[in-house]
């Protein structure tokens, strides 16, 4: 038997992510998207694969910028997004091969293809300037940078960077004769159109109110497929994503009734076409709307929303229940789950007739893969990761529960390198990011790997996680640091508490909010040896103004800078950095718009000032999501660092 290894941050080039399952409308195939690293270019190759109810996998494309697969109506086509040049356009493809078709030229790009009912037209969101742009060429690189005005508070977005008086609006194009036409315009953004059944309406999430970019506002719009005026059918609501019912009577979308309760669970609704006659489609469940766990490796897909099937009244979606992720069914507000089971489904789609689905699927010592699904009966297609898994050990966590804050009761996960337990082992406790996201049954390649390397890992969900229900998650509003911070040092001791923990050597890491606990967490207790902070929050007083989405986050504060500045600060973890004694380690990015690279400059200087021991380690060009779509050697360096500096002080 071949003896397994541990875990190296090489190996992360040696994934293979699955992400979007797409059924055929026949339910024969599946087409997915392959993503892998390329250790040499640096960079990732994503292309379109598919694979038959045998297992057989066939690569379809091999643009190494290709990802979202929509297959036609009638299966004889796959739509996808392929970036050959500097934005992705939409391709189309015969099923059975050949040579791929542009349909799109859009200087900023395209969105998502979404197949008329009758196959004859595709409708996308695409980026437009509202102003005329400046035309560059080869001779402009000598040219002084021209100069950024903005009226609106939009301007930037993680991930993408300045993008000034753009707008996202509906476009459609016809397959015949590639004719394009715009369908919105205007001074804001539409979104993720949907075809009624008939193929006569589409309809749209918009904000559309004068002050649109500073609040969290979103409303589902219809407009004709023909073109023509565009009419609301919800009111001051945070929606989005609409999908209509099988009937056509009625269109199905994610959100919240209440614009300021953005940071709650995300519901269910449905609306009607001409009535605004709103319908809580989840009744008396209490989860999560949506694929909520984290995982490093687990990929994103480009559609989480819902789904409607002929087979059956009501709409499919994914929950998030206690650390899991499964498909439920919603029907006139009774939801009842239709897959089980410690793991994580990321996105699923059905055949054209309902009866067979296809879902993407991990756990916590499995990637993700492709599964089929046929009434009760559910079976793997894929093994893709399966050689490399064949070879390196992966640890199965404990799960357990503990009591925290209030008395309540908490969950988490704990790693246990393999050995007897006389072996003393230092403990890491990494907090997740959001806050209102959580830890669970997912594929964690950075715990494994600290794993591999002698440390136990526990990953706790804290109060303000999400999967337990509303009141859960929203306990920590108006007062970050306390019911979660409470829950964090308990969960710690109970971990150290388990037999071969070395209850002396606890260190804390996480990233965005779980980069804000961590250092508060040193601030207000004792309990943690070192800690790791990265693309933290420090000062909730300048996070407000210099994040992409800082002035929406009142709603989880309950205040802003101007009614109440000092409660902000008191929130601030930088204010207690006098307080800190064990080293920090500070990681930032340049290019993160969301906690941007500020936040992690301040509570670096004011350790510094203090005589602190602290290190900074700054990442250039890198947005927010770095530990999950930065440049691979960027990746594995990070991982390096941090298993270095615990090393150091472990």
């Amino acid at each position: 038997m071949l003896e397994r290894r541990p875990l190296e941050a090489s190996d992360l080039y040696k994934l293979r992510l699955i992400s979007d399952a797409r059924i055929s409308p026949e339910g024969t195939h599946v087409a997915f998207v392959l993503q892998q690293m390329d250790e040499k270019k640096n960079e990732y190759a994503s292309n379109i694969y598919i694979v038959n109810m045998q297992g057989d996998v066939r690569q379809f494309t091999s643009g190494n910028k290709d990802s979202a697969p929509r297959w036609s109506p009638n299966g004889e086509f796959l739509a996808f997004l392929s970036k050959r040049g500097d934005a992705a356009q939409v391709h189309v493809l015969r099923a059975d091969g050949g040579e791929s078709i542009a349909l799109t030229d859009l200087k900023h790009g395209a969105g998502v293809p979404v197949w008329s009912p009758d196959g004859t037209a595709i409708a996308f969101a695409g980026l437009i300037s509202t102003e005329p742009e400046e035309q560059t060429t080869d001779k402009d690189d000598e040219k002084i940078a021209a100069t950024n005005i903005v009226d609106r508070a939009s301007y930037k977005v993680d991930g993408v960077g300045y993008i000034g008086n753009r707008r996202r609006h509906i476009f459609v194009v016809t397959i015949a004769d590639h004719a394009l036409r715009q369908l919105t315009d205007g001074d804001f953004f539409d979104d993720d159109p949907a075809w009624s059944p008939d193929g006569t309406l589409i309809a749209f999430g918009s904000s559309r109110g004068e002050r649109w970019d500073v609040t969290p506002a979103g409303d589902i719009y219809l407009i004709p497929s023909s073109g023509g005026e565009a009419r609301q059918i919800t009111r001051d609501g945070a929606f989005g994503r609409p999908a209509f019912d099988v009937s056509g009577s009625r269109v199905f979308f994610p959100g919240n009734q209440d614009m300021d309760d953005v940071f709650a669970p995300s519901r269910l609704y449905s609306a009607s076409l001409d009535e605004f006659d709103l319908r809580d489609e989840l009744g008396e469940w209490d989860g999560s709307f949506g694929a909520e766990v984290l995982s490093d490796v687990v990929r994103p897909s480009d559609d989480y929303g819902q789904h409607v099937s002929p087979a059956v009244e009501g709409a499919y979606f994914l929950g998030t229940v206690k650390g899991t992720v499964n498909i439920y069914l919603a029907t006139n507000g009774l939801v009842q789950s239709v897959t089980r089971g410690a793991r994580t489904i990321s996105d699923f789609s059905l055949n054209r007739e309902g009866g067979a689905m296809a879902f993407v699927g991990a756990d916590s010592v499995h990637l993700s893969e492709i599964y089929i699904r046929n009434g009760d009966q559910e079976r793997r297609l894929t093994h893709e990761n399966d050689a490399l898994l064949r070879t390196v050990e992966t640890i199965g966590p404990e799960c357990f529960w503990f009591e925290g804050a209030n008395g309540e009761r908490s969950q988490g996960w704990l790693l246990q390198p393999p050995g007897p337990d006389q072996n003393q082992r230092a403990l890491i406790v990494y907090v997740h990011g959001g806050p209102h996201l959580a830890h669970g049954e997912s594929f964690f390649f950075e715990y494994q790997l600290l794993a591999g390397r002698g440390f136990a890992v526990f990953y706790p969900n804290v109060h303000g996680s999400s999967s337990y229900g509303r009141a859960y998650q929203t306990s920590i509003h108006g007062d970050w640091g306390n019911l979660d911070f409470q829950d964090v040092v308990a969960g710690a001791s109970a971990a150290a508490s388990r037999p071969g923990i070395d209850g002396g050597r606890i260190a804390i890491a996480g990233g965005s909010y779980g980069g804000y606990m961590s250092i508060w967490a040193m601030a207000h207790s004792d309990l943690f040896r070192v800690g790791v902070t990265e693309r933290c929050v420090s000062n909730l007083l300048s996070f407000f103004g210099t994040s992409d989405s800082g002035w929406v986050w009142d709603r989880s504060f309950k205040t802003t800078p101007e009614k109440d500045g000092y409660k902000l600060w008191d929130m601030s973890p930088v204010k207690y950095a006098a307080n800190i004694r064990a080293p920090l380690l500070v990681i930032q990015y340049e290019g993160d718009d969301r906690t941007p690279l500020e936040q992690g400059e301040q509570i670096f200087v004011a350790l510094r000032r203090l005589g602190k021991e602290t290190r900074f380690i700054v990442y250039p060009e890198e947005s927010h999501g770095l530990t999950r779509m930065g440049k691979p050697s960027r990746r594995v360096e990070r991982m390096e660092h941090i298993l270095a500096w615990f090393d150091k002080w472990l």
